[in-house]
C-alpha cells in the first residue's frame, strides 16, 4: 500500500581514510603510469556556460558546508534533494562552531555526455583540505547540481 520509493541519496558524505601509512606512499617500487598529454583548445568540449555554472556551484556548496552561506541559496544551482540534504547537514555544523572562510584550491570539469558535466574540486573547509564531487545535468534549459559527494564534515 504505502511503498517508499527506493531512490539513491542526492548527497553522500564520505569519511576520509588514508590508503597508505608512513613512507609506503613514497616507495619507488610502486609507479603509476602518467596519462598521455594532449593540447586542449578552448573550443574542445567545455563551453563557458558549463564552466561558469560549475564554478558557482562548487563555491556555493563549499560556503554552505563551511556555514558562511545559508543553504536556501543553493536552490539557484541545485535540485531540491541536494538542497534539503545540505540544509540538514549545515544546521548541525553551524551550532557552536567557529566559522572559517572556505577556499576552492582547484577544480576540474569533464563532460561524459553532452547533457552531463562532472566537477571535482579540492577545497578547504574549517581549515582542512577535502574533496568535493558534483554532477551537473542540463534539464529544462539550465544546468543543475543533481548529486554531490564530499569528504567535508
Amino acid at each position: 500500500m504505502g511503498r517508499r520509493s527506493e531512490r539513491a541519496a542526492a548527497v553522500r558524505f564520505v569519511r576520509y581514510q588514508p590508503v597508505t601509512r608512513g613512507a609506503l606512499a613514497l616507495s619507488p617500487a610502486v609507479r603509476a603510469r602518467a596519462p598521455e598529454l594532449r593540447v586542449v583548445r578552448p573550443a574542445d568540449g567545455v563551453d563557458a556556460e558549463v564552466r561558469a555554472v560549475a564554478d558557482a556551484a562548487v563555491r556555493l556548496v563549499v560556503e554552505v558546508l563551511a556555514g558562511t552561506r545559508p543553504p536556501h541559496q543553493l536552490s539557484l544551482v541545485a535540485v531540491p534533494g541536494v538542497c534539503r540534504e545540505l540544509s540538514r547537514r549545515g544546521d548541525a555544523v553551524r551550532r557552536g562552531r567557529r566559522v572559517v572562510p572556505p577556499k576552492v584550491l582547484s577544480s576540474r570539469l569533464q563532460r561524459p555526455v553532452p547533457a552531463v558535466a562532472e566537477v571535482v574540486a579540492v577545497v578547504v573547509v574549517a581549515g582542512r583540505v577535502h574533496a568535493l564531487a558534483l554532477r551537473l545535468q542540463h534539464t529544462r534549459g539550465r544546468w543543475r547540481c543533481t548529486a554531490l559527494e564530499t569528504t567535508a564534515p
